[in-house]
């Protein structure tokens, strides 16, 4: 793992106003914690401390932070980083102090290589889904990334947790979470406009000129009217042998 050096000053105050005042400075406050240690709220050259992070390493650095022009150098690295919201500016750090023989916890950056032959002929889509992975080890063993090789990998495949392997490092996320896989991508076909245009056609046609058009109602006063036709044939006969039996 990278190791790159960084100088700091103390704060005698904290607070919101005195981290305020800092940072017109030119500088991002912060603080040092760790190792059973009093904790020191310090600040850093904002300049200094983005050449740090323009490493190859990023954020996963050793860093030696003399404090005060002090010749006692501190081994840190980064625990926390806040961002302003809307201009993405450091405005404060956490370092933590570490041991050599203390295992430490880090976020690990994944680094995807190779093409897989799906996403190549358009079969599948790559899903980078986690990446960074937590990790602990001792800080010599910190790696500087994890490389995940998808060559291999068709579609509806993933690589999960379970299947990275570091020496000397323990993962502590889920194994059974993916770290890239291939997904099958939705095809859309759109509806032809030849066929739509003669659907709503033959919805909208109206009925040929001449043609007896239902009457309001519909099946409703055509029963009405079969009922009324029975009654009179009904009457009728009832009639007819009222006379009969005159006779």
């Amino acid at each position: 793992m990278a190791t790159v050096k960084l100088t700091a000053r103390s704060r005698a105050s904290r607070g919101k106003q005195d981290a305020k005042r800092t940072r017109a400075e030119g500088l991002i406050p912060g603080i040092l914690y760790g190792e059973n240690e009093e904790n020191v709220p310090l600040s850093v050259d904002a300049r200094e401390f983005r050449a740090v992070l323009s490493t190859p390493s990023g954020r996963n650095v050793i860093i030696q932070l003399g404090v005060d022009g002090s010749d006692k150098v501190i081994r840190t690295v980064i625990r926390a980083m806040d961002r302003d919201s809307l201009s993405r500016e450091i405005v404060h750090i956490d370092l933590q102090r570490i041991s050599e023989n203390k295992p430490v916890v880090m976020y690990i950056p994944v680094v995807v290589t190779g093409e897989s032959t799906a996403v190549k002929e358009g079969r599948g889509i790559l899903d980078h889904t986690m990446r960074e992975v937590q990790v602990r080890c001792l800080p010599r063993d910190i790696p500087e990334h994890i490389t995940v090789d998808v060559t291999g990998l068709e579609v509806r495949h993933a690589i999960h947790v379970g299947e990275l392997k570091l020496p000397n490092v323990e993962i502590l996320d889920n194994p059974e979470r993916p770290v890239v896989e291939i997904l099958q991508p939705t095809i859309y076909k759109e509806p032809v406009a030849g066929a739509a245009a003669a659907e709503g056609a033959e919805e909208g046609a109206e009925a040929p000129e001449g043609a007896e058009k239902p009457e309001a109602g519909g099946a409703e006063a055509d029963g009405k009217g079969r009922e009324s036709k029975g009654k009179d044939q009904k009457s009728r006969e009832s009639k007819g042998k009222e006379s009969k039996s005159k006779e």
